[in-house]
C-alpha cells in the first residue's frame, strides 16, 4: 500500500491569469510589509532601498521579494556556517539530574462576569 502513490491531476493555467501589470492584492502588500521589516534587520549597506509604498504592481512586487528573499537567504546561509563552526568547539555537559516538576496552581473560579458577586435590588 505505501508503494503506490496516488497521482493527482493539476489543470493548465491559462495564459490570461498572469497578469504581471495587475494592482497587487492586500496578501502581497502584507508579505511586502514583512519582508520589509525583514529587510531593515540587515545592514544598511546590503538594504535594497525600496519604498515598499512606491510598488504598485505584481511585477514590481515580485521583483522586490526576489531581491529581498535572496539576500535573506545568503544571510541566513553565512550565520548557519558561522554557528556550526562555533557548536563545534563547544563541549557537551553532562545532565546533571532531571528538572523538578512545577505545582500547577488551582484554577480561579469564575463568575458570570464583572457583577457576579453583587445581588439586583
Amino acid at each position: 500500500m505505501a508503494d503506490k502513490i496516488r497521482m493527482i491531476d493539476v489543470p493548465e493555467v491559462e495564459p490570461e491569469a498572469y497578469n504581471h501589470d495587475r494592482p497587487i492584492s492586500g496578501l502581497i502588500h502584507m508579505q511586502l510589509v514583512h519582508l520589509s521589516a525583514a529587510e531593515q534587520t540587515m545592514p544598511p549597506a546590503k538594504r535594497t532601498g525600496v519604498n515598499i509604498a512606491m510598488l504598485h504592481t505584481e511585477r514590481e512586487a515580485a521583483e522586490y521579494i526576489q531581491k529581498v528573499t535572496a539576500m535573506l537567504h545568503r544571510l541566513g546561509k553565512s550565520k548557519k556556517k558561522a554557528g556550526n563552526k562555533n557548536r563545534a568547539s563547544k563541549k557537551k555537559r553532562p545532565v546533571v539530574g532531571k528538572a523538578r516538576p512545577v505545582a500547577k496552581k488551582a484554577a480561579a473560579k469564575s463568575g458570570k462576569g464583572r457583577n457576579a458577586g453583587k445581588s439586583r435590588r
